[in-house]
């Protein structure tokens, strides 16, 4: 539009210009003819433009969109897999894990030693010495575990705090639950004792779902693919790292089967008796 209104302008200037100069001639007959040979001169040059150079501008701009979107495309192949379940578990493994797992070798202690206190001061053993990470495919997590166990959990105190100066915030808290295990959900059965939460970027991902924004829908429809690209990235990063060998437990399991939420703490156990053979 801006294009067709330029060129009538220029056109137009021209047009006013040739007037001028023949009308010192003062010859009417002239001044007419002339003006018609003009118009018909504009007429025949806006159609030619009309036809063939906005064919010519509407192919170049379709082939610069084209050229766009092939190097997008471009782009995000290069990127190599770096979709969004991918990012959250970088995000989770060097945010969270990669501070509060492994032990530095100064006064700051990693998880192992922070379960070493924990059983001599309230003298009790935690089974395994590790932390138990669970990775629902439906992405929901309880607040409190013992809310998905069918009250075969129980909470009890957490291990000491990790405290970092981080992002700007002074004295952040990091810190992880210590869970009481009844098997069979028989209180008079010993309980096992172990360190159990969920992966709390699922529980972001599950308020996405649950929310009505404009990508809700998407990340709906790829939740259980997302979750699994989470899983199996996190399990790269751990296991590829030597300083967080032996601290973690990934559970990553389908707790909505035929619409029953399944009992974590049974999950749990499942996950200890395989590890026993």
């Amino acid at each position: 539009m801006n294009r067709d209104a330029g060129l009538f302008t220029i056109f137009c200037s021209i047009t006013g210009i040739l007037i001028k100069l023949h009308l010192e001639s003062k010859d009417l007959a002239y001044i007419i003819a002339y003006c018609m040979t003009v118009t018909m001169f504009m007429t025949l040059f806006m159609n030619l433009y009309e036809h063939i150079f906005k064919k010519y501008f509407s192919s170049e701009t379709s082939i610069i969109k084209t050229t766009m979107k092939t190097e997008k495309k471009c782009d995000l192949d290069s990127m190599r897999g770096l979709d969004c379940g991918t990012h959250m578990a970088h995000l989770y493994y060097n945010g969270y894990l990669r501070i509060i797992l492994p032990s530095p070798g100064t006064t700051t202690k990693g998880l192992i030693e922070k379960i070493e206190d924990y059983e001599d001061i309230n003298n009790i053993q935690i089974c395994v010495h590790k932390l138990f990470i669970l990775i629902p495919s439906s992405s929901y997590i309880p607040p409190d575990l013992v809310d998905a166990s069918n009250k075969w959990m129980e909470g009890t105190m957490d291990l000491s705090n990790e405290v970092r100066n981080r992002g700007g915030v002074k004295r952040r808290e990091y810190h992880n639950t210590v869970y009481k295990i009844y098997p069979d959900g028989q209180k008079t059965n010993a309980p096992l004792y172990l360190v159990v939460e969920g992966a709390s970027p699922l529980v972001t991902l599950y308020e996405m779902t649950t929310r009505a924004h404009a990508e809700t829908e998407v990340y709906r429809s790829h939740s259980k693919d997302i979750i699994r690209k989470f899983y199996e990235k996190l399990k790269d990063l751990l296991d590829n790292d030597p300083e967080c060998a032996n601290t973690y437990e990934l559970i990553y399991y389908d707790d909505d089967k035929n619409g029953n939420k399944v009992n974590v703490a049974k999950v749990i156990l499942d996950r200890l008796a395989e590890n026993r053979v």
